[in-house]
């Protein structure tokens, strides 16, 4: 059976930035304690990437730089590395110190560098980072947690919305040799999802993480689409448009070529939509205009992750006058 390929990095990122505040309580909570929260926090992206050091592995990272500020008045950068699906990787710790003295070259401190670790191995333990030279040592430590950490029970129970995302991530991670127990289990995932008093952006939010996690094959996706409204009908039907965009996507990705390009069309649409609320002038007419299926993939892609609607209609070459 073929191997469905999880889409952990889009999904985490998502969260880290529609979720920072629970994400930080569950996380770090000693950090979130002195964070003003009553100010906008403020992501960095294009700051990140100018100082963002190479790897020369392949795992899956996201990488995120947030200024927010102190309840004493303090501003604050942060560095939120979240290493994805990975295996031990023996350069973690020093990428964490090339992120932090690169930081702290440019802006100065303070820098507060924080790692959540979100792979299977219970025994991957990065540790602090030594450089030793002529008998001298300089030593970088950083704030870490560890998914594995928290117990089944916990996240269960937690009404925290970033513990449901750990849920569905160890799901994804479970299951990825059982796509009937992946059913079941995202299944009983959604069903607890709504005992909870989640807003309406938050739900939809954790339900694309669950969609990107852990996809299913096409029959399958039927299935659990079809078991999830007979559950509920009245409290699904609303949501119920995010699986069935899945459904068409990983059709898609088994090579079903018929009628692509206007699938894609109506992905971005839908998904665009779902993300900001609205469509803006003019995508409808750029999008029939394009017709090449590789565009329109990148596209796909992009607008799941892209930041604001201005950024997208730059993309498409949309002028915003």
């Amino acid at each position: 059976m073929r191997r469905l390929r999880s889409h952990y990095d889009a999904a985490w990122k998502e969260i880290v930035r529609f979720l920072f505040r629970p994400l930080m309580l569950l996380c770090f909570p000693n950090i979130a304690a002195l964070i003003d929260w009553s100010v906008a926090i403020e992501f960095l992206e294009t700051e990140l990437q100018s100082i963002a050091p190479r790897s020369k592995s392949r795992r899956r990272h996201v990488d995120t730089l947030v200024r927010f500020r102190y309840l004493n008045g303090q501003a604050q950068r942060i560095l939120i590395h979240l290493e994805v699906q990975s295996q031990p990787d023996t350069e973690f710790s020093m990428r964490m110190f090339q992120y932090f003295y690169r930081l702290f070259d440019t802006y100065g401190p303070p820098i507060v560098s924080v790692a959540i670790l979100a792979d299977a191995d219970p025994n991957y333990r990065p540790e602090v980072y030594e450089v030793d030279g002529s008998g001298k040592k300089c030593q970088f430590d950083y704030h870490r947690c560890k998914l594995l950490d928290f117990t089944d029970e916990f996240l269960e129970q937690s009404d925290n919305p970033v513990a449901k995302a750990i849920l569905a991530h160890r799901i994804a991670q479970r299951t990825m040799q059982d796509p009937n127990q992946r059913k079941v289990l995202k299944l009983a995932w959604v069903r607890e999802l709504f005992r909870f008093n989640f807003k309406e952006e938050e739900i939809r939010l954790l339900l694309r993480a669950l969609d990107a996690m852990t996809p299913l094959p096409e029959d399958l996706s039927i299935e659990f689409r079809d078991e999830l409204i007979q559950t509920d009908p009245k409290t699904m039907k609303p949501y119920i448009t995010s699986f069935e965009r899945i459904a068409r996507k990983e059709a898609l990705a088994q090579g079903r070529t018929e009628g692509q390009t206007l699938t894609l069309r109506e992905s971005i649409r839908d998904l665009f939509e779902e993300r900001f609320g609205f469509l803006p002038a003019g995508v409808g007419t750029r999008l029939e205009m394009e017709s090449d299926p590789k565009v329109l993939k990148v596209w796909l892609r992009r607008v799941a992750t892209i930041e604001t609607p201005e950024a997208f209609l730059a993309l498409l070459g949309i002028s915003r006058g």
